[in-house]
């Protein structure tokens, strides 16, 4: 019991911090870290003031009390998988493996946040993060580690690269696709890299199951907007959002059970 409401208190209090973070994190990025490649940041501030810190790229009220407890329900989901049958009938099963696994999916998360909202904001992907993104794969290494021989893949060192490969590659064939036939760009490289990324972390069924999600409700979406006319069919949309938010689904609902 008392391991139980350490760490119950702990989820609460690294979700409380971990919401404001990103809030302040978010509106304190280098402002060419949310440029184009090439593009001279100054000129940037001249047409968009969030860039120059007269305004707050995002509300620090509510947004970052929203967070705050959105992390702090992901802390609680993350950090009682060793549960198993209930938090009060047995002894819970803490391992190294189940709190590494915890802590690289709270920080996954964050950083996807992060980039969901430069996307969302600035219709960019921040490198920066990304990197940082696939390095917490590292983290994950515990879920590759099984006997499952039903699987129909490779499991072990193989999974996380074979995503990165599913992920990068479905995204790249995608941008090819759509300058081909729409002449423009309908997927950038920053869409390319992340996919990749997401694909260290969730491994190949991960990547898979969260990026036929992000399309599926992109285009939902994308048909909504055209059919109420608020969008045209020369608007370009972030898809980095929906990619972050289904990845961010996979780790909170479906890892916990792996």
């Amino acid at each position: 019991m008392t391991v139980l409401i350490v760490k119950i208190a702990a989820s609460i209090l690294v979700g409380f911090f971990a919401g404001p973070a990103a809030v302040y994190v978010f509106n304190h990025i280098p402002t060419k870290w949310l440029c184009e490649y090439g593009e001279d940041p100054a000129e940037n501030q001249i047409k968009d003031p969030r860039l120059t810190g007269e305004e707050k790229r995002i509300k620090e009220n509510p947004w970052r009390w929203v967070y705050a407890v959105g992390f702090i329900c992901l802390c609680l989901r993350l950090s009682l998988i060793e549960y198993n049958d209930g938090l009060l009938s047995v002894q819970p099963q803490v391992t190294t493996e189940t709190t590494q696994l915890a802590l690289a999916g709270l920080i996954a998360c964050w950083l996807m946040l992060i980039i969901a909202l430069a996307d969302l904001k600035f219709m960019i992907i921040p490198d920066q993060f990304v990197l940082l993104l696939a390095l917490t794969s590292v983290g994950f290494s515990p879920l590759w580690k099984t006997d499952d021989i039903s699987s129909v893949w490779p499991e072990g060192f193989w999974q996380p690269f074979i995503g990165m490969v599913i992920g990068g590659g479905f995204m790249l064939l995608c941008a090819a696709a759509g300058k081909l036939i729409f002449k423009q760009d309908v997927f950038g490289f920053g869409d390319v890299k992340l996919c990749a990324a997401i694909g260290l972390v969730l491994g190949i069924n991960g990547t898979i199951a969260a990026v036929a999600a992000a399309v599926i409700i992109s285009g939902f979406v994308a048909a909504a907007g055209l059919a109420s006319r608020r969008y045209k069919k020369e608007d370009q949309k972030p898809f980095g959002p929906y990619l972050c938010g289904c990845a961010m689904a996979y780790i909170i609902i479906v890892m916990p059970l792996m």
